[in-house]
């Protein structure tokens, strides 16, 4: 019985959440500080400055401040918060994190954090990307699951 209440639920989860949303952005980075905290770690203030578009119609501009432990030219913690603006002025909030992988390219989630009114009932979405980096600039591919209603709130932007 339990095991199936457990199915139920999955099942009921992933029927609201299924479809996936995807983010492609450009960005440029620019360092604004480095900071030695040992022989080999290092602890770096950066800021992101791009254009994005999504498998909606959607496009804008977004913009994020992280910081960064490095070991031995490996991210042992990143964290930052950004904002992306669309193309009819709405916005979102988001934190990003990821840890434990290569200084130029890795695996990370993100998580909406705040939005202006029209966008609201996407606070929460939590997505993955993977970034990868040429010279200073950032390559992102973010995958999100957004419930249809999501989704439809999402089209009528680029309407």
């Amino acid at each position: 019985m339990k095991k199936s209440l457990f199915v139920l639920i999955l099942l009921i989860n992933n029927i609201g959440l299924s479809f996936v949303y995807e983010m492609e952005t450009h960005a440029k980075r620019n360092i604004i500080k480095s900071i030695p905290i040992s022989l080999n770690k290092k602890y770096i203030i950066f800021t992101l400055e791009g254009t994005w578009s999504d498998n909606l119609g959607n496009y804008g501009l977004m913009e994020q401040a992280s910081t960064l432990i490095l070991q031995d030219n490996n991210v042992i913690e990143l964290d930052g918060y950004g904002k992306q603006i669309y193309q009819n002025k709405e916005e979102t909030y988001f934190r990003g994190f990821r840890n434990k992988q290569e200084k130029d390219a890795g695996v990370g989630q993100t998580i909406i954090t705040n939005t202006t009114d029209v966008l609201k009932a996407l606070v929460g979405t939590k997505c993955t990307y993977a970034v990868k980096f040429f010279t200073d600039t950032a390559y992102v591919l973010s995958k999100c699951k957004i419930s249809e209603q999501q989704k439809n709130i999402l089209i009528n932007l680029s309407r």
